[in-house]
């Protein structure tokens, strides 16, 4: 196991790295329902059972991209998890750019894109195990090397890597070291100074931001245009009539 010192920027993480594992964001809820302190990251080389929001699944081939999930011992409440994905977006979008070259941006909620196509996701999952202080599991996936023709035909027209966009191809725990940087300095100062910082990133790194797109809520998909987000975090969708509505939670589609 692999340990990173504390200082003004980073948190006392504590890395682990497997060949396999069914899914990183499993393995540490698991480490937090059995009291693991904060700090604790898993790394896999492949994962079997990558996990993405709303009961997708990840695709996660072995040795092309970075995959990890991290524990948070936050103090604050349930509703974080929002906060978090969109703190995580901003230090993963702002990271892979340095590493990489790139310029990486953002889709309401979890999504990091260059040129319009997927190259990563995060996934937050905020657990409250017995007798155990609050949990928040962290799970980032990115596309490093994988190529058009090993993508799932479904994924060829979305989905992209670094590889495929043209950046620097970075070594994948170097660039696991610079990400938890970037994740500890902003969630420092989400713990010292609220969200206020980081929704003004999130606002100059999304790449959608006044354009037409949809919202698929439940059964019900809105139209409108992408106002940015609000200081919870919400999407604000304007609609044709102007009236704003503040999305908690969906799925964005854009044209």
């Amino acid at each position: 196991m692999d340990s990173i010192g504390a200082d003004e920027k980073t948190l006392d993480w504590r890395i682990e790295t497997l060949d396999e594992t069914s899914s990183t964001n499993d393995l540490v809820s698991a480490r937090a329902r059995e009291g693991e302190a904060g700090g604790l990251v898993v790394r896999a080389i492949s994962q079997t059972r990558g996990k993405g929001r709303r009961g997708r699944s990840w695709f996660s081939p072995p040795g092309s991209g970075l995959y990890f999930s991290a524990l948070l011992r936050p103090s604050g409440e349930t509703g974080i998890s929002s906060f978090l994905t969109l703190l995580l977006g901003v230090a993963a979008a702002e990271g892979l750019a340095e590493a990489t070259g790139l310029r990486v941006g953002l889709k309401w909620p979890n999504d990091l894109r260059v040129g319009g196509k997927k190259i990563g996701g995060i996934l937050c999952e905020y657990l409250e195990p017995p007798n155990q202080p609050p949990a928040l599991v962290a799970g980032l996936g990115i596309n490093l090397t994988t190529r058009e023709a090993d993508f799932p035909p479904e994924l060829r027209e979305s989905a992209s890597s670094v590889l495929l966009s043209g950046g620097r191809v970075p070594d994948a725990e170097h660039l696991l070291i610079l990400l938890l940087a970037r994740i500890a300095f902003w969630y420092k100062d989400y713990e010292s100074s609220g969200f206020g910082a980081v929704r003004d990133e999130w606002l100059r790194l999304c790449d959608n931001l006044g354009e037409q797109i949809s919202v698929h809520v439940g059964d019900e998909t809105i139209t409108g245009k992408n106002n940015g987000i609000d200081e919870a975090g919400r999407l604000l969708l304007e609609k044709p009539d102007g009236s704003i509505e503040s999305i908690t939670s969906g799925e964005v589609e854009l044209p």
